[in-house]
């Protein structure tokens, strides 16, 4: 995979990381969480659900700005997602404070874009390659990186990731720098994208005459000719003469159909086609690659030699009309000749070119756009979900819309702002979260039927509670000593596999009762009384240490064996057979530890909190009854012989 060892070598020149943001048309998640996370982070590819939780544990403590632009429409928000990274569906369809000249609709977010910023500096990176196995490694792409060193650099990638922000409702974080924070003003290379005045061709061409124009495109107009003639018309290059190197379909058939004008172009030596100047790898499905050369310049980007994929959607005037599509690749000088990127000549017969129904069988099916935006966050703090949405179609807002989440058995409503045409405020909160740690996707209904499929978004992801032990009895192990911190390397993931590859949930498959295993688990191994009020001292000791709510807050609701998974762990035991006497002790042991810990909470300075106050208050359990063959004298001499947490600590 050239394209990763390059982005490898990328990474490693830019040293520790603040900001890693990548754009592409479509996306394959497994591909970027196994291969591009892992060179992000300096790690080993992952093998196992453990692997990638790891993964994002790293991730958030390195505190990198991980984030992925594609379009909505081709994000397959179906696939397996194994960690929290971000990725963002971008609608081109215009809206309130998003409008770019050309861009409509039924425009594609087709740039293939990547942003790297570090203690050492930035780079920029573009071409051809999307963010798929087949775009890194198999299908014969093209791809430059460029350290951002002028002024005029930095400007054009702050315009592209800005518009992409804005897109999405995040404000851009890129800062607006001083032209003395860089090396020059002005650079050779010039980022072009299609959120800027110029066009693509304006910004290659520049006015000069142009004889000779090589394009690399895989997929090219249905009429070709037409589309020559208008390029031709519209740069005002009536002499110019085009060499195209397109991809054949099956190595056979070009991805356009034959027409006498075509035949024409071709007599006349005004349009020839080309192969690769070096044969393709056997082992390479396609050439994907697009390129554009003249005598002076080279072009490498994501531009197809199409009218949409080219910016060249205008009208008699020259303005541009909605459909082009969002594009973007650098412009070199370049003084090598155009011959040198064309082999030799390829078959112009009419027998290589396709049907007109081959071509409707080839033709891109794009999804419908829903008529509305929708954000779906869910936030670690709250421990709740948060949706946002903007109506952007013409007709009036319809009340008929519901969304389904992970972890909410009942559809909710989507309730829209009549004069805004915003969504209503909407948040819902989630008692115990366990579906949405493997399942990463919401679902959009209209009359009972899917109609769309997003991608949640996961924010305060440090509080997000990853890893946990087997079973109560290890948790109550590993309490016992004050002195010794629990090692997080010792302890599980809640999201794993079996060793024949099935997911599990906190131990337990998806579609099993999740309690089950771990109360077998934590009735084949007793806990002594001895244990478990030592346990709870030592944990009440730990609580009382900190000094400040941030730390405080980490061991009573993230970290493996915190308070929130001796209240889960308690709930599930007591959800077993009739409670015993020591289940009577164990609940009123966490109870305990539960009034502690919202006691510390009331007495730290709350600024550098983030734990709502309603999650603290919910951290408790329901007291059993306790046995009636239990005499108060038994349970009396219990005490008096093991203390419980409030006869040893009293309260806070």
């Amino acid at each position: 995979m050239k394209l990763h060892s390059a982005f490898a070598e990328q990474v490693k020149a830019c040293g520790r990381l603040r900001r890693v943001w990548l754009s592409s048309f479509n996306i394959d998640i497994e591909f970027i969480e196994t291969y591009v996370l892992p060179t992000v982070l300096g790690a080993e590819i992952p093998r196992t659900r453990m692997d990638y939780e790891a993964l994002q544990l790293t991730l958030t403590e390195q505190n990198i700005d991980l984030r992925v632009f594609c379009d909505r429409r081709f994000m397959g928000a179906d696939q397996v997602k194994r960690t929290a990274l971000q990725v963002h569906g971008v609608c081109t369809a215009p809206k309130p404070g998003w409008n770019y000249p050309g861009v409509g609709e039924d425009s594609l977010l087709h740039a293939k874009v990547i942003y790297l910023e570090g203690e050492q500096g930035r780079v920029l990176g573009a071409g051809s390659a999307n963010l798929t196995l087949s775009g890194w490694a198999r299908n014969q792409e093209v791809f430059h990186f460029q350290p951002i060193d002028a002024f005029s650099l930095y400007q054009s990638a702050r315009v592209f990731f800005q518009a992409l922000f804005e897109n999405i409702g995040i404000p851009c974080p890129l800062e607006n720098r001083r032209r003395s924070s860089f090396a020059s003003e002005e650079s050779s290379v010039r980022f072009c994208h299609s959120f800027q005045r110029q066009t693509f061709l304006a910004q290659l061409l520049d006015g000069r005459a142009c004889h000779h124009l090589a394009v690399w495109s895989p997929y090219l107009p249905r009429d070709l000719a037409q589309f020559v003639c208008h390029l031709k018309s519209s740069c005002d290059q009536p002499r110019m003469k085009i060499s195209l190197v397109p991809d054949r379909l099956d190595g056979l058939f070009l991805r356009t159909a034959w027409s006498e004008a075509l035949g024409d172009l071709f007599a006349n030596d005004e349009l020839r086609l080309r192969h690769p100047p070096r044969k393709a790898d056997d082992r390479s499905p396609m050439t994907h690659a697009k390129l554009w050369k003249t005598s002076s310049h080279l072009a490498i980007g994501s531009w197809n030699f199409t009218r949409a994929g080219s910016n060249s959607l205008t009208d008699s005037r020259g303005g541009r009309l909605p459909g082009n599509n969002i594009e973007a690749g650098f412009i070199l000088a370049s003084n090598r000749a155009v011959e040198s990127v064309l082999g030799l000549p390829m078959d112009t017969s009419p027998a290589s070119f396709l049907s007109d129904e081959a071509l409707q069988e080839q033709a891109l099916h794009i999804p419908q756009n829903l008529p509305f935006d929708i954000v779906v966050t869910f936030d670690w703090k709250q421990q709740a979900y948060q949706l946002r949405g903007q109506w952007h179609a013409a007709e009036a807002p319809d009340q008929g819309y519901r969304v389904k989440l992970p972890d909410i058995d009942a559809a909710i409503a989507l309730a829209w702002k009549p004069r805004s045409r915003e969504l209503r405020a909407c948040g819902v909160a989630v008692a115990n979260v366990h579906a949405l740690l493997s399942d990463h996707s919401f679902q959009v209904l209209k009359d009972d039927r899917v109609c769309f499929v997003g991608m949640l978004l996961e924010s305060n992801v440090e509080l997000r509670r990853t890893q946990r032990y087997d079973d109560l009895s290890a948790l109550v192990d590993a309490m016992a000593h004050i002195d010794i911190v629990p090692n997080q390397d010792d302890v599980d993931f809640r999201v794993r596999e079996s060793a024949e590859g099935e997911l599990q949930i906190d131990g337990a498959g998806v579609d099993e009762d999740t309690g089950a295993r771990e109360q077998e688990a934590s009735a084949a191994a007793p806990i002594s009384y001895f244990r478990l009020f030592t346990a709870s001292y030592q944990f009440a000791a730990r609580l009382r240490g900190f000094n400040c709510l941030s730390a405080l807050e980490q061991w009573v609701f993230v970290r493996p064996g915190c308070l929130q998974e001796w209240v889960d762990k308690t709930r599930q035991r007591l959800r077993g057979p009739a409670p015993n006497v020591f289940d009577w002790f164990l609940a009123r042991e966490v109870n305990g530890l539960c009034r502690l810990a919202l006691a510390l909470r009331h007495r730290l300075p709350k600024k550098e909190g983030k734990i709502a106050l309603s999650r603290w208050q919910a951290l408790k359990v329901d007291m059993p009854p306790l046995p009636a063959e239990a005499s108060d004298a038994y349970r009396q001499t219990i005490e008096r012989e093991f203390g419980g947490l409030e006869s040893k600590w009293g309260d806070a």
